[in-house]
This record gives C-alpha cells, structure tokens and sequence, in this order.
C-alpha cells in the first residue's frame, strides 16, 4: 500500500494532537455533508502526512471514526440501486467516498505498520488489534463501493487484506473480539469476522447482482459470516479430490478463487480452504421454513427478509453448484446492441417492417411513442383514471395497429429506428456470451435487463439476458449475458372485456418454442404488469390478433416477467398441461443462475 509523504507537524493547518481534535470535529458544519466531507478528507490527508507517535495517530483516527462514518454514509446512500453508467455526479461522489475510505485504512495500516516489528510482549495489543480490524473493515468498505459503481480494478487490496490476516493468524489475534460503536447495539466482531464477510462478499459475485442487492448481502453477511471456517491444508491429497473447493492464497494479490479456477498453487503453507457448508445449511434450512410458511429464526426482526430467488443465488454462488454447460467460442466480432425491453421492442418493430417496405414503405405500428411517466394530480381515489403515476402509452381512440398514411404527425419508419450501441463480441455458447464496448454508453444498464445483438449482414436478432456487469475504466466495459432466444417477435398486448377508453396497450417480446433445447414458447413483459390466469389480447406485426390466456411465471426479476401461455382457440383441453410444467420446469435452473 502506497503511504503519503510525512512531513513535520508544524506545517499542519489543524491541530492534530489527540487532545485538541476533539473541539475541530465538534466544530463541523454538518447541516452540509458536502462542506463537511472536504473538511475531513483534508484532515485525513494531513493525519495521513505527519510524523506522529503510532498511539496519538491512533487515537486521532478513532476520535474521527463516528464523523467519517456520517459522511461516508450519506454519500454512498446516492450509490444504491444505480445503473450503468452512473451520472457524472455519481461518478464524484463515488470517488470522494473512495478517497476517504482509501485514507483511513492507509492511517490505520501505518499504526499497525509501525507497531507489527515490536515484541509481541510489550506492544499495546489492544491497539494492535484494533488497528488491523480497522484496516480490515475499510479495504472492506472500498471493495463495496467498488462492486456498487461495476468496477473490477481492486488495486492492491487483496494483497493488503491477505497480508492483515495472516499476520492476526501468526499472532493468534483473530479472534480477539473489537466492539464498533458505530454498529447497533456496539456489535463486537473479530478480525476473522471481518475477512471472512469481505471474502464471501466477493464470492456472492456481486457484478451478477441487480441494483440494491449488493447492499442486502452485505447487510446480511454482518449475521452470517461466523458460519464460515478458513482452514489450513493438513493433507496435500485434499486439493486434488474436489476442484470445487475455494481456496485463498495468502501471498498473492488475488481475490478467493475455486482449486478448478487457480493457476498451480505456489505455496500450500500460505493458502486456505473456505469451508462454507454450515452457511449453506442455514439457508437452505431459511428457504424451506419460508416455503413451509414457518419463522426463520436464524433472522432478526430488524434486518427483515431476503427474497427466497436471492437466497438460491447466493446458495450457488457460495456452494460453486453453477457450471458453465457449454464451451465457449472465442471472437471478435462487431455486433450491434439494444439494451432494455423497451428499446428491444422497437427496433424488432422497425426491422420487421423494414422487409415489408417494397410493398408499402409509409407503413406504421403505432409503437413508437415514448411510454410517459409523468405526475397526476390525485382528484378522487376511486376513479381509475386518478392514477398517480401514468406508466403506460399515450392511448387514442383508434387502434394502435391502424394506418392513416393521410397524418402528416406520423414519421416514417426508417426515421423512428433505434439507435444502436457498437460493441464487440468476445465469446459465446449455446447458454451465454460476453460483449465489451470501450465507447461512451449512452443507454442505462443494469443486471436483469432485456438485451439483444445483431451481427453483421443477420436478419436475426438474439435475445439474452444481461447476468453481470464489469467496468475497467478507460479499457471499456463487459457485459455477461444469458442467451434466451435466437430470434423474437413483437408483438402488443391488452386485457381482454376492457373499455376502450380504460385500454392499455403493453409491449412484449414473443420467445419462439425451440424443441432442440426443450423450451416452450413464452412470452416477456414488463415486470408485473400481469399474473398467472389473465387473459389477453395479442396483436402481431401483421396486424392479426389472437387470445392468449398467460400460464406459469416462469421468472420476475423485477425489471420483467416471463410467461408461459396457451392460445384459447387452439387449446381447449387440458391435456397438454403436463408437458407445458415439465418443459417450465427445464427452463427454470437456467433464470436461477442469473
């Protein structure tokens, strides 16, 4: 870890001794986080450039812990539930944080630096101790950040997270308890605790993870993490019985990784087995009481209740039961990108209108209005249209599919297409693929979204489903995504017995049946805009209409559900209903990877 430069503490523009901090941290003008947050990461840069007794160093960034903690808070609050790319602001305040983080574990690593050398016999121990727990806990912090703003670039903070605990580990101080008054009920945990919770942190693949699910984990790992065990190698003959074990190199600068994944491991005296087994078993006991409708006790009334799809995405994450089921292809092809199933939608409008234009190039779906989300003003609750919020297109009294090529409002087509990202296409299977742009993104991104490629000189448009997001800087970002469909249709949808002047006209994304991989044929929509049992109208490009009655929800990732259904007119018996939940049920382990 790279330490700033010392300098005399004279030259110092706030009085750093241990007793007089105190009277500046009280003169904070915190009505303003911004003002007091430049005031504390100045501060944090003249602590972090004195020359300083280890112990008035130390007691100095203690006395300003609780302050750090209100800023640092209040800023990464903005961080929750963002997309990709984040907001030029979003983008400073990340950085800022960043740097506070960054400056308070490098003023507490120099306490433990400074001290480490001495005899274990004479050295406060308490401080010690606390120094490293501290180091710990903020690396820990800057690693979250990171995964919250899609960054992969981890610095060196593996290394120095290694480097902590083993020396705890040579000096049998990991299980010393340290008591942060910063938590409820000033929790005590440990410095095994605390890297044991940033390594299943990254281990939950936090770039698979949607918006605000980042955070959920982090907040229950605070009550999971002591069910976890580091052990040593005993018996060289373990690594070679099970490639799924995780193990951690404690002399390398890399994050925790399975035997079946690492590269010829150096040292075995300097590397650790993750034995998570004992987790897995509280969530999987916390998933069946939930289905069972029982109390989960192992969860407190004040942390609430994670979501059952997400306890079953940390379980294989945790337990490494996810395998890739085909081999990827490596490319480097140029491909063009929608991202979201808004924009899917319309661009498979234009393209499917696009081969209709030699007949008739004035044609027009209707589709291309932009959905309105605009703020009603509430008159009376028990009118249907006192909604607060208007989600839904613009509606008119004529059908959305009727043409009046007469309207010069109406543009024509290949005026209203899509604009498309460039991106390249790295690899891909029969299950996945994996793209990387080094361009501006203009589009909003995010885990769970619809996204569709087109490669060159194709008529065909692949529908996916974006599972991860990683961003390196200057270099570009990837995107990991799940393949769901080589092609797609789409079509509009509506209730069925509506009033015209109530009707709602949807976008959705038909998913052909395809035999060869046993699925069925479903349908996407916006997430939970229907239910299981409603029927619906369907209209197609060509302007044909069909009823549909929609079946199992196969998936909601909350950004959009997937349907099976049943055409009315074609199936009034039951007798393939057996079929359709078996072919659902084929389907399903793939969205519980996501």
């Amino acid at each position: 870890m790279l330490m700033p430069q010392l300098a005399n503490n004279q030259s110092s523009q706030i009085d750093l001794r241990p007793q007089k901090i105190g009277n500046w941290i009280n003169s904070l003008p915190r009505g303003s986080v911004g003002k007091t947050s430049e005031l504390i990461y100045k501060a944090l840069l003249e602590i972090n450039r004195q020359e300083m007794k280890a112990t008035d160093r130390f007691r100095v960034l203690e006395s300003l812990r609780e302050s750090v903690h209100y800023v640092t808070e209040n800023m990464s609050s903005h961080l929750n539930g963002t997309s990709y790319p984040l907001p030029e602001k979003l983008v400073q305040i990340a950085n800022a944080c960043h740097s506070i983080y960054n400056n308070m574990t490098s003023g507490y690593y120099r306490v433990f630096d400074e001290i480490k050398d001495q005899n274990i016999l004479f050295v406060d121990k308490g401080m010690l101790n606390t120094s490293i727990h501290r180091s710990i806990n903020y690396l820990q912090k800057s690693l979250l950040l990171l995964y919250k703003t899609f960054s992969a670039s981890h610095h060196d903070y593996w290394e120095q997270l290694h480097k902590l605990y083993r020396y705890a580990e040579d000096n049998r101080l990991t299980k010393n308890s340290v008591t942060d008054e910063l938590q409820t009920n000033k929790r005590k945990t440990t410095i095994n605790d605390e890297y044991l919770h940033g390594l299943l942190l990254y281990l939950s693949e936090p770039y698979h993870l949607r918006p605000g699910e980042i955070e959920e984990v982090n907040q229950h790992l605070k009550q999971w993490h002591h069910l976890a065990v580091l052990n040593k190698i005993s018996d060289p003959s373990e690594l070679g019985a099970n490639k799924d074990l995780i193990i951690v190199e404690l002399d390398q600068n890399d994050p925790p990784t399975t035997l079946g994944k690492s590269p010829l491991i150096k040292d075995l005296q300097n590397c650790r087995i993750l034995d998570a087994s004992k987790l897995l078993e509280q969530l999987n006991q916390q998933i069946t009481d939930r289905i069972e409708q029982k109390n989960p006790g192992n969860s407190k009334p004040e942390m609430g209740l994670i979501r059952i799809n997400l306890l079953r995405r940390l379980i294989e994450s945790w337990g490494q039961t996810k395998k890739r089921r085909f081999p990827r292809n490596n490319l480097a092809e140029k491909v063009n990108i929608t991202i979201g199933l808004h924009q899917t939608h319309k661009q498979l409008v234009y393209e499917q209108h696009i081969k209709h234009l030699d007949t008739n190039k004035d044609i027009y779906s209707g589709f291309f209005t932009k959905p309105e989300f605009e703020v009603n003003e509430v008159v009376d609750v028990n009118k249907k249209d006192s909604d607060v919020w208007s989600t839904v297109y613009n509606w008119t009294n004529s059908d959305v599919t009727d043409v009046d090529t007469a309207s010069p409002s109406q543009k024509r087509i290949t005026e209203l297409r899509v604009k498309q990202e460039n991106w390249t296409l790295l690899n891909e299977s029969a299950a996945g693929f994996c793209v990387m742009s080094v361009e501006k993104q203009s589009n909003k991104i995010q885990v769970g979204e619809i996204i569709s490629l087109q490669r060159k000189n194709s008529n065909q448009r692949i529908i996916g489903l974006v599972r991860w997001i990683k961003a390196y800087g200057d270099c570009g970002i990837q995107i990991g995504g799940m393949m769901m469909a080589p092609s797609a249709l789409s079509v509009s949808v509506s209730l069925v017995n509506t009033d015209k002047q109530d009707k709602v006209i949807d976008r959705s994304i038909l998913l052909p049946l395809m035999p060869m991989l046993n699925q069925p044929e479903t349908i996407l929509t916006f997430s939970r805009q229907y239910k299981n049992g409603d029927v619906l109208e369907l209209t197609h490009p060509d302007r044909k209409t069909s009823t549909i009655e929609l079946g199992k929800l196969i998936a909601d990732n909350e950004i959009v559900s997937q349907f099976l259904f049943t055409h009315i007119e074609k199936n009034k018996s039951d007798n393939g209903a057996d079929d359709i939940d078996e072919l659902a049920d084929n389907f399903n382990d793939i969205w519980q990877s996501i």
